[in-house]
């Protein structure tokens, strides 16, 4: 007989400079396809949102008293992951111990050289994870036919299956296990995207991939876009509205608007449904591809705030990183945007390899000239997983090994021409160039939502940006 298992999931978390959250959904993914599968006993552990360290962690997951015990983590949480896995075994040695997410994906073998760490489930998870469950629940030891997984054989070799592929039809897994959250938690923190409407909020993913070949994008989803039908989407938003109170929705999707009129049939759903929601897309549209249907389709259905991300103003450093972006197109939408009263944010990068001084100061005044609300200049990051990473190990780059220094707003890995004192001026110069602006300023106050609380909380971590040392 199949005995039951307790789960535990965990998000790891590593402090860095900007506190914003989102909910796990891909530990809530795991979790309501593991359920849909037979494993009942579930739960869900956030040390982001309750801002736990390694030891508060292992306090709540032992009163617990898992069987399985699955770590999430970004690159720069690998750390945590790790400290939290060997806190465990020293504690609870019989519990398995599986991690998953963007970096295990990406770093089976060197997350396998713990000894803490008894599994990897790489890539897209939750039939991978549903089946390690219900292996291990049956006493399996032989882990071969496992497809996604790597493992330690009898031997303690290392072995890595094949790849699973990612599920094509979107609209047969099950909704995220919203009921495994505490909802009033995430209310308490800044989100993805900083700015807010309401407290009441939920992440969505209506789709997953993107087909552009960014040379610096992690590669979680593949490159094969795969999209929720607007039905099934607008089920799940109706979950969230009438059993979860939820006024906000947060779109996480990496290219929202890749299929303009699914995108314009979820609007329309919002519309008619007349949930009167605010709707905020701190992550995914394509400017060069984005239409003014759909901007004016979103905005009446509750846009208040998207992302535009250009990374360069260089049409050479976009050859270089493969985004190929089409810089006027996205000025001409970004215009639009801001016509139709959206905030609109947009994101840079500096840093790419062989950038020099004057790309870097050709973005910034794009930037400054541009009819952006807000606006972010991030360091180049070349993240385990991305071609960037390949492109500049292959060149006998020496990268840090350890991951919290791939934490993106404090990262100091230098690819460009320009020295690092140099770049370090340039940000600072960026966002004082951009912000320092009566008209712009006034836009922002004109526009941005929860101003007491905004304002203050806008304001401090402008002054981190451009003045801190």
């Amino acid at each position: 007989m199949v005995r039951p298992l307790r789960t535990v999931l965990v998000q790891t978390y590593h402090p860095y400079t900007q506190f914003t959250h989102v909910h796990p959904l891909g530990i809530m993914m795991i979790a309501a396809a593991a359920r849909e599968a037979g494993h009942r006993d579930m739960h869900i552990l956030d040390m982001k949102v309750e801002g736990w360290t390694p030891a508060q962690a292992c306090d709540a997951i032992e009163k617990l008293a898992p069987d399985v015990v699955g770590l999430s983590a970004m690159t720069y949480e690998a750390g945590c992951m790790h400290e939290v896995a060997r806190e465990l075994k020293r504690r609870m040695p019989q519990v398995v111990v599986a991690c998953g997410g963007p970096h295990p994906s990406v770093a089976a073998d060197d997350v396998l050289k713990d000894a803490s760490i008894d599994h990897v489930v790489r890539g897209e998870g939750e039939h991978t994870f549903a089946e390690l469950l219900s292996g291990i629940a049956a006493g399996r030891e032989d882990w071969s036919a496992c497809e996604g997984l790597s493992w330690r054989d009898a031997r303690g070799a290392t072995v890595h299956n094949p790849d699973r592929s990612p599920p094509k039809d979107l609209d047969e897994l099950p909704f995220p296990a919203w009921d495994l959250v505490d909802h009033a938690k995430y209310h308490k923190v800044p989100r993805g995207g900083v700015i807010y409407a309401h407290p009441e909020f939920a992440t969505m993913f209506s789709s997953r991939a993107c087909p552009w070949r960014c040379s610096y994008c992690h590669n979680s989803y593949g490159k094969q876009f795969r999209e929720r039908s607007a039905a099934h989407v607008l089920a799940e938003i109706e979950l969230l509205v009438e059993k979860h109170g939820v006024k906000e929705l947060v779109f996480m999707d990496d290219i929202f608007n890749f299929r303009p009129e699914r995108a314009k049939a979820i609007a329309q759903g919002i519309i008619d449904k007349g949930w009167k929601l605010a709707l905020t897309f701190p992550n995914g549209f394509r400017g060069d591809i984005l239409d003014e249907e759909l901007v004016v389709l979103l905005k009446k259905a509750g846009m208040y705030r998207c992302m535009v991300a250009v990374e360069s103003a260089s049409p050479r450093l976009q050859k270089v990183m493969k985004k190929n972006l089409k810089v006027d197109k996205v000025r001409s939408i970004v215009d639009f945007i801001a016509e139709q009263g959206v905030m609109v944010h947009g994101a840079f990068m500096l840093g790419f390899p062989s950038e020099t001084e004057e790309e870097m100061e050709e973005t910034i005044e794009w930037a400054a000239s541009s009819a952006f609300h807000t606006a972010a200049f991030f360091r180049v990051i070349p993240f385990k997983g991305t071609a960037l990473y390949e492109q500049i190990r292959h060149a006998g780059y020496e990268l840090p090994t350890d991951w919290s220094k791939y934490e993106p707003y404090q990262a100091e890995i230098n690819l460009s021409e320009v020295p690092e004192s140099r770049i370090f001026q340039l940000r600072k110069r960026a966002y004082r160039r951009f912000y320092l602006n009566p008209r712009r300023l006034w836009r922002i106050f004109e526009l941005i939502p929860q101003k007491t609380h905004m304002l203050p909380y806008l304001a401090l971590l402008f002054a981190r940006r451009a003045y801190a040392r």
